[in-house]
């Protein structure tokens, strides 16, 4: 019978996935016609769908399963991609604005939360909730629109580290807001029941627990820091890319377990496991392996919490969804433009970070069900909330594409003078190896001869004509890609040093990766054919990129993954055979050197010469 029981709930559960995905899918093809993204489309879909509409998915909770390893997943992908170091120039002080802003909104919106609350605890929790903007939203606008490296990017990347880790504060002090403002969780509420059987025990007061839950999360963090670099370094031997794969998602997995029991939520122990890993030269191929699972997994979370809008009751609740949407917007928008423009970014690049952030995100979900659970806000408080969420989501590519028109109009205001003006200023587009490209001698420019100049000066003729100094050769290129180190490629990195042209190693040997990285400064650990790593090796910047692998699948796959992202760059390809390299012409190889006719051509050369050696008797 227990075993009929469990069939049915999970042939139940698949249906109500296939139900999710299809709509998705359908909604999200129509809905992009009208030129919107899809985030915002999964929110309508889910709505459609929900119980509040045509009712096709009667409940969430038979889907609860998939919908939180999705999210745990997500966090892990969206800690994966927030690199600390991709802050740049003037990191104190971007960390510092995320800081600022993020407590600066939360004490804006305490006060009109509170109405809609009840109660000062509950409107605290919901101006921590609505503080937190959507990492997954403004990392794929500013990927989009190639911003990471530009002055906005890097502090639209600090403001969101410093609101998903802020968020970790929020949740452990839920508890003791609960407990201060007399509220007790409903049944079977709780944060630790919410996500299974606690470490901690249940007898203990709030303060106590959140304390020994912030201890464990530290001992998480040292401890990940220390064992997850060594365990993908240990798998990555013999450039296996399944392995490390493997490894780091049950490493997320356990990390959200162990979050779990200690009373937080499982994806921030998730998100937390990604973020260990952002700083290791497993990053990029992990993050790259990870984004075709990304995505599915942002179609069902969102579209599962579009699932919890009840458009039935809206209406009557419209006028506190419309105007906490202009208060969680406006407040935002200004608080984080006022944050970053007296850290000293200027007034177009402030306005921009303020409107781009100026949306609830995931981690407002996530902060929300946490409260929910302690018994700190009520059902028409979430269902306010959640609309709110999925408006101002829905507005966030409208709020980004308002920040760049308003660039122009403010370019005549100054920097603040609080600070020291200009501490923010653009990172460099190219990479690091550019940095160190020669820069034009003085003999390139034209110099007349000193006695000609005299001569022409006093009215005279030249008592010799001067020859002119030969003319420079020009530099092959400015940067160069170099897909494997094998023999090919290490003889053309040698020819390229010699040329003091800079380059950047692409391979899946680590120890090689590790090793080049001392001798020239500049190698990534991972597949050629990933867009992430082609992005850290910096395909924006290069003049060429040279696959020189003995994998004519992964070769092909390449060449179309580097056209489509630099369709003016030159790719030279290597393959084994030739109808492999008709094959990589028309995906988008320039020059292509097969191997097979490489060996015939030196065969024949070398044949031929040694039987003449032989005619003349000199061998």
């Amino acid at each position: 019978m227990m075993l009929l029981l469990a069939a049915q709930a999970s042939s139940s559960m698949a249906l109500d996935l296939l139900k999710i995905l299809a709509a998705a899918g359908l909604v999200g093809l129509v809905l992009r016609r009208l030129r919107l993204p899809l985030i915002p489309c999964y929110l309508i879909t889910g709505a459609l769908i929900g119980p509040g509409a045509f009712g096709l998915i009667g409940s969430d909770d038979s889907i609860s399963s998939i919908t939180g390893l999705a999210m745990v997943m997500l966090m892990f992908t969206i800690g994966l991609h927030l690199d600390p170091s991709s802050v740049g120039s003037g990191a104190l002080r971007s960390l510092a604005v995320g800081v600022a802003s993020t407590l600066a909104v939360v004490l804006t919106v305490w006060f009109p939360a509170s109405l809609l609350g009840g109660s000062w605890a509950s409107g605290l929790a919901l101006a921590m909730a609505v503080s937190m903007s959507s990492t997954a939203v403004v990392l794929q606008i500013l990927q989009t629109n190639r911003e990471m490296q530009k002055i906005n990017g890097r502090l639209c990347v600090a403001v969101s580290i410093v609101q998903d880790l802020l968020s970790l504060v929020f949740m452990a002090v839920l508890p003791v807001m609960a407990k201060m403002g007399g509220m007790t969780a409903p049944a079977g509420g709780g944060s630790m029941p919410a996500h299974g059987v606690g470490f901690l025990p249940p007898e203990w007061p709030a303060w106590l627990s959140a304390a020994a839950g912030i201890a464990g999360i530290a001992g998480l963090i040292v401890i990940g820091r220390r064992v997850m670099p060594l365990l993908l370094r240990e798998a990555s031997r013999g450039g296996v890319s399944e392995l490390p794969l493997v490894i780091s998602a049950a490493g997320a997995l356990i990390a959200a377990g162990f979050a779990a029991g200690l009373g937080f939520s499982p994806e921030l122990g998730a998100f937390l496991a990604g973020f260990l890993l952002a700083n290791t030269p497993f990053r990029h191929q992990l993050a790259g392996q990870l984004s075709p699972m990304r995505d599915l997994f942002m179609a069902i979370f969102f579209t599962a919490v579009g699932l919890k809008l009840q458009l039935a009751v809206l209406p009557g609740q419209l006028h506190l969804v419309l105007a906490g949407l202009v208060i969680v917007l406006a407040a935002k928008s200004l608080v984080i433009a006022l944050c970053s423009w007296i850290a000293g970014a200027t007034a177009p690049s402030s306005v921009l970070v303020g409107l781009t952030l100026c949306q609830a995100g995931e981690f407002t979900i996530v902060v929300m069900t946490a409260a929910a659970a302690a018994g700190l806000i009520s059902d028409e408080a979430g269902s306010v909330t959640i609309a709110i969420v999925v408006l101002s989501l829905m507005l966030t590519p409208s709020m980004y594409t308002l920040g760049k028109a308003l660039g122009p109009r403010l370019s005549r205001v100054r920097p603040c003078a609080i600070l020291a003006p200009g501490a923010l200023t653009e990172a460099p587009h190219e990479p690091d190896a550019l940095a160190h490209v020669d820069a034009p001698d003085a003999e390139d420019a034209p110099a007349e001869a000193p006695a000609a100049a005299a001569d022409a000066a006093a009215g005279t003729e030249p008592a010799a004509a001067v020859p002119p100094p030969p003319p420079k050769r020009r530099k092959l290129a400015k940067y160069i890609i170099i897909a494997g180190y094998g023999v090919v490629g290490r003889s053309i990195a040698d020819r390229l040093a010699v040329q003091k042209i800079p380059f950047c190693i692409v391979d899946m040997n680590r120890q090689t990766v590790e090793t080049q990285r001392k001798l020239h400064g500049r190698a990534v650990y991972g597949d050629i054919s990933n867009p992430e790593v082609l992005e850290s090796a910096g395909i924006e910047h290069a003049d060429a990129v040279l696959l020189t692998i003995p994998d004519d699948d992964a070769t092909l796959r390449a060449c179309t993954v580097i056209r489509n992202a630099r369709p003016d760059i030159f790719i030279s390809a290597r393959t084994s055979f030739l109808s492999k390299a008709f094959i990589a012409q028309q995906l988008g190889a320039d020059h292509v050197v097969v191997e097979e006719v490489a060996t015939a051509e030196m065969m024949a050369r070398e044949v031929m010469a040694r039987l003449e050696r032989r005619a003349a008797g000199l061998s």
